[in-house]
């Protein structure tokens, strides 16, 4: 499969949270597996809560892609993937299952422990990546797992849309050149039906209260 060994400068303190976005949990372990795919994790769980470790976490894998969180770039470099299984937005998205929270519970609470990680360092694909990538999407439920990401103080009493999305941890220049992503992905972290850019009263409100709250 294909890794490569990280940087002696760089730490691991992200988890990022994906999804399959294949047909079948067997064609994703393939493609994940193989050599000849340009694509690598670390964990796969299956619907049923089973865990595959494809790839030791010291290593890194080729999960993240082009991709940017907060100050940092390249963030295969300072993370750790994870893969639910759904055949996601293209083939069929649906509910995660009871199974797969419990596991993925599990996992993390043990990665946390081991690398030193917090809560608001475990983040989504849509995050890191918000022009590319829909996943793990606005179906699953961060709090299943009873992480919460976000607890920043208020320092004022009104915040922009900009300095909502930098708080949220958006990179700078993701914010300048993909704006409409950027919210499109927190609506998805906030696990909103209908996924657009419209800047809503209520979404202005949820979104401040899910980084104040």
């Amino acid at each position: 499969m294909n890794y490569s060994f990280r940087k002696k400068n760089k730490i691991v303190k992200y988890i990022v949270i994906h999804y399959t976005g294949m047909k079948t949990l067997k064609l994703a372990y393939q493609k994940l597996s193989s050599k000849h795919s340009n694509v690598s994790i670390h964990y796969l769980i299956s619907q049923n809560g089973i865990i595959f470790n494809l790839l030791c976490p010291s290593y890194k894998a080729w999960h993240a892609g082009k991709s940017k969180w907060k100050n940092n770039t390249n963030i295969n470099e300072h993370s750790i993937g994870i893969e639910l299984e759904n055949k996601g937005h293209e083939f069929g998205y649906t509910n995660y299952s009871k199974k797969q929270y419990y596991s993925l519970k599990n996992l993390i609470y043990f990665l946390k422990k081991n690398f030193y990680i917090t809560d608001n360092n475990i983040v989504f694909h849509s995050d890191i990546a918000p022009n590319r990538k829909l996943d793990p999407g606005e179906k699953f439920s961060i709090k299943r797992i009873g992480i919460r990401r976000f607890y920043n103080k208020r320092k004022k009493n009104e915040y922009s849309i900009n300095e909502m999305l930098s708080l949220y941890g958006f990179h700078k220049s993701y914010i300048n050149k993909y704006k409409n992503f950027c919210i499109m992905a927190v609506k998805r972290s906030l696990n909103y039906k209908a996924i657009n850019s419209y800047q809503s009263k209520k979404f202005l409100n949820d979104f401040y209260n899910l980084l104040f709250s």
